[in-house]
């Protein structure tokens, strides 16, 4: 009995560790949204390979796990656009099997389960951040 608890620890702390962020091969499509602080909208759909695995890419990193994919944007965000909210959902075959949600905290939401970015994260965040804004014209 003690071993499976020793075990049930282990692999739930191993589980904690990764990344909670979808694989490409689970998803085809991504749509973004992002609501500034007027309570505009802004949405873009993507179903290109290349644009998802950087997203994915850029997920990544948010959660420190490095990623030959990503594409850093490192122009600063303005006060204005930190406040914005920015969500992003990730579909196969016309079904959601994620959803993300950012705002202006260091906190992201990943499928209802928060998350607290990391300090040394945080320019990751804003670097995701920025290219959401840069696609969802």
């Amino acid at each position: 009995m003690l071993i499976s608890l020793m075990c049930l620890f282990f692999l739930s702390a191993c589980h904690q560790k990764g990344t909670p962020i979808i694989s490409t091969d689970k998803l085809d499509k991504a749509v973004i949204l992002i609501k500034d602080d007027q309570g505009r909208e802004r949405t873009w759909e993507a179903s290109d390979l290349s644009f998802l695995k950087a997203l994915l890419g850029n997920l990544n990193l948010v959660f420190g796990k490095d990623d030959k994919s990503a594409q850093r944007f490192d122009t600063p965000l303005t006060e204005q656009e930190k406040a914005f909210t920015y969500q992003i959902t990730f579909y196969q075959a016309d079904k959601v099997v994620q959803t993300i949600h950012m705002s202006q905290t260091n906190n992201i939401t990943v499928d209802k389960k928060q998350f607290t970015v990391k300090e040394t994260d945080r320019q990751a965040l804003d670097s995701l951040k920025q290219h959401l804004l840069v696609v969802a014209k």
